[in-house]
């Protein structure tokens, strides 16, 4: 009975009031960094759908895996993209993730998946809370009046500027739509507004347009339609390959996205800021694709949980390297290690 009560028991978090209007004022330094040492590359490590559950044998395989990515790879900042921990036990876990990743002592930015909302007793603000207490972390809940918990941006900078803005986007929950199916949710028109203000102010505040990625738990409409039109289908399988022309890697299904286009991938061609998009969620795909000169990539997943439901050929991590350039604009390299 204690322990039911214990798994059940509400866990709302604190209350969050913070409101954003597009008419306020942008300031450059209210922006967290992490500063870049000059004349090195810089290195981010991305691992997606922990899914950190109920069996430990899985999880210390997943915990395996990332100790070993971060010392083959000796990253300047990790990134998740959701599905962290999921199940019943997920309120214990989380405090668990947080310690291992807090090791590492390198900064680290997070954003929630549909797991990680699963379990209607623990809500994302009071997981967001514990993030707020680690000692490495950056995650921010970000404005109350976008949809989700934790949209939030991270500038690296090179002597103090801005070099690269990293927007950290929370897409991950499902949504019932009006033919009664319930599919995977578009992004917030408000998110959109949001990420306009922060580019144009970034811009502005820096006297230059700065490059900048995303992250978030779903593909966009546009991953889909990129991969269906230019990706080699396989009758075999059913799957999808990514010529070198295109990009690399495969989707063994095509990727699973809102039925709704709000328009997010437009605005980031308007822009002309965002120059690679990064997400998680279907941990049979790791095929990285460029449409109309923005690369999307699949995060390869990380570990084997839950390994009753988990597919993927392979497992592990991608670095994303941004080069040092001398004429500040970096280039980009985008690699998966598999570690499984």
């Amino acid at each position: 009975m204690v322990v039911v009560l214990l798994l059940f028991f509400p866990l709302m978090g604190k209350k969050h009031t913070e409101v954003w209007s597009a008419k306020q004022e942008f300031k450059l330094d209210q922006l967290q960094t992490v500063e870049k040492n000059s004349n090195q590359d810089f290195k981010i490590l991305l691992l997606t759908d922990t899914q950190l559950w109920m069996n430990p044998k899985d999880n210390k395989a997943c915990y395996d895996q990332i100790r070993k990515l971060v010392a083959q790879t000796t990253p300047d900042l990790i990134a998740t993209v959701g599905d962290n921990v999921s199940g019943v036990t997920s309120r214990f876990l989380l405090k668990e993730w947080i310690d291992v990743m807090d090791s590492f002592q390198i900064p680290w930015a997070p954003v929630f998946g549909n797991h990680d909302s699963e379990i209607p007793m623990t809500t994302l603000n009071w997981q967001g809370d514990q993030l707020l207490k680690s000692e490495y972390c950056l995650f921010q809940k970000g404005p109350s009046n976008l949809y989700g918990c934790g949209n939030y941006a991270v500038n690296i900078t090179e002597k103090g500027e801005p070099i690269y803005t990293l927007f950290l986007l929370d897409n991950g929950r499902y949504y019932e739509y009006e033919d009664g199916s319930k599919r995977e949710i578009y992004m917030g028109y408000e998110q959109i507004a949001w990420y306009e203000w922060n580019v144009k102010g970034i811009e502005k505040a820096a006297g230059r347009l700065i490059p900048s990625m995303t992250f978030s738990h779903f593909a966009l409409p546009e991953m889909r339609q990129a991969v269906e039109k230019n990706g080699i289908y396989n009758e075999s399988d059913k799957s999808y390959t990514i010529s070198d022309a295109y990009g690399f890697g495969k989707c063994a299904y095509l990727p699973g996205v809102s039925p709704v286009n709000s328009g997010f991938f437009d605005q980031c061609l308007a822009l002309g800021s965002t120059t690679h998009i990064f997400c998680g969620h279907d941990h049979e795909n790791n095929a990285s694709i460029t449409h109309q000169g923005i690369t999307m990539t699949y995060g390869l997943k990380t570990g084997p949980s839950p390994a009753p439901w988990n597919s993927a050929e392979e497992t592990g991590g991608t670095i994303i390297t941004i080069h040092t350039a001398s004429n500040q604009t970096a280039s980009v390299d985008v690699q998966h290690i598999p570690i499984s």
